[in-house]
């Protein structure tokens, strides 16, 4: 196989070589291979449309160009580089309020994901800045959905409430309509006016079956599990937990599938770009000669490689839904390419037997309770095991140096040192959100911390 995509990619250098592209045409590239999944090569392709534009002394590209590489960087979880390349973005089109509006976004956006909520909510307030000067209502509506999530994540929710109805108004796209509902049935949920939350609760139910974005459908799911839980309606509580269990998985074995191919795309791509710089300035006959030879081994290989996948399909069709679920914990943990994202992966899985904690009915639920809790006794204990992997000795170091802290600040320090949010915070300890927000209230006021520093960086330092 990975021969196979040698003679590809070999045959793609070599044909193209015969003529130089323009930095759009380069750019057009990449976003093709980006759509196809080829990240390695879209950034590749990137980078040379960047160079380009900035031979061609074309800015309004070289913006685009980086902010489309600050994405795509935040998409391969390497979100300093992202944050640095949107940067460079907003620097270089600083006369257009739609590419600040859209960079700061991004920025904010990968603040978010690794929970530096006071930073992320600084930078989706410049972007409502920038889209309300640019009167775009497309770039409006991104920009007050983002902020809009960002207070309801911190607990702001009459001002999440009004960011959301904001970004509704301007909304020009029919299939987003449902994620708004989401976020108003939430924002409902969290404010504890039932009428409200029951009537987005229905309409939800209603669209469920048309949406077709299945990240979108595990988070309705979720919801509706939720909310059924809160009315103390057990059956249907398990009905949605159920489905979001299943589609939850099938999105995690994707990610595991598409995280494999990306590490085997990565490697053969570098030693394809290594054997070819060597070659480059050789004949063009023996380049030729050498592509025939390598596209013969390549079909030889791809015939074995296609046997021994046919084998191995039919084994994996005997094994049992238990078995693949085990199989799966196998594989994460030896994940050793990619550590920062095992570990969040770790933690998501800690956090889904907290969840199905609450239905003790489940097959083999003890075995499978302690091969993910790792032999520990809560939810709490398996994520200070996994923290203590990824940050040796901090978690005693941070008691040691705020002993004022109660208990559950100290927990709650903790959590905001790892990829949960507060929400999924609360579900771990076995908190409400409103003892979360109150927590982190407590620990900013006895530490002195101050209102543009975030809590995780100043329990870490």
């Amino acid at each position: 196989m990975k021969r196979f995509y040698i003679i590809l990619i070999l045959s793609t250098l070599f044909f193209s070589c015969k003529k130089s592209h323009t930095a759009r045409e380069f750019f057009d590239l990449a976003c093709g291979y980006e759509n196809e999944g080829e990240t390695e090569l879209a950034m590749t392709t990137y980078r040379q449309a960047l160079d380009a534009a900035r031979n061609e002394g074309d800015t309004a590209l070289i913006g685009l160009v980086q902010q489309y590489m600050g994405m795509l960087l935040m998409e391969q979880y390497s979100f300093d580089e992202a944050i640095e390349m949107l940067h460079q973005s907003a620097a270089t089109t600083k006369d257009d309020p739609v590419m600040i509006s859209y960079s700061n976004s991004g920025i904010g956006r990968a603040y978010f994901i690794i929970d530096s909520i006071d930073k992320s909510l600084h930078h989706f307030q410049k972007a409502v800045e920038y889209a309300e000067q640019s009167s775009d209502s497309n770039v409006m509506s991104v920009a007050y959905q983002n902020i809009g999530a960002i207070y309801n994540e911190i607990g702001n929710y009459d001002d999440a409430l009004n960011y959301i109805r904001l970004s509704l108004k301007y909304n020009n796209e029919e299939k987003e309509i449902p994620r708004y509902h989401l976020n108003l049935a939430y924002i409902f949920l969290d404010m504890n006016i039932n009428d409200s939350s029951s009537y987005y609760e229905n309409i939800l139910k209603k669209e469920l079956d048309s949406i077709n974005d299945k990240t979108l459908k595990v988070a309705i799911n979720h919801f509706l599990y939720n909310k059924a839980l809160a009315d103390n309606n057990i059956d249907s509580a398990f009905h949605y937990y159920r489905f979001f269990a299943e589609m939850d998985m099938e999105l995690l074995e994707e990610r595991l599938q598409q995280n494999v191919l990306e590490i085997q795309k990565r490697y053969d791509y570098e030693k394809v770009e290594n054997d070819y710089n060597l070659k480059l300035i050789k004949k063009q006959r023996t380049l030729t000669i050498l592509l025939f030879l390598l596209l013969i081994i390549g079909i030889f290989l791809l015939i074995l490689v296609n046997r021994n996948l046919q084998r191995r399909k039919e084994e994996l069709r005997m094994k049992d839904e238990i078995l693949k679920f085990e199989n799966e914990i196998l594989r994460l943990n030896e994940i050793k390419g990619d550590y920062k994202r095992n570990l969040e992966w770790k933690y998501m899985l800690v956090y889904s037997m907290t969840l199905m904690d609450r239905n003790k009915t489940e097959s083999h639920y003890k075995t499978i309770k302690r091969k993910i809790y790792d032999n520990t006794e809560t939810a709490f204990d398996a994520v200070m095991k996994i923290f203590e992997e990824e940050h040796p000795g901090l978690a005693e170091a941070i008691r040691q140096k705020y002993p004022i802290l109660s208990d559950t600040e100290y927990k709650v320090g903790i959590m905001s040192l790892t990829p949960f949010s507060s929400q999924e915070t609360a579900d771990i300890l076995g908190k409400s959100i409103n003892t979360i927000n109150k927590a982190r209230t407590s620990i900013r006021k006895k530490l002195e911390i101050e209102e543009k520093e975030s809590i995780e960086e100043a329990i870490s330092c």
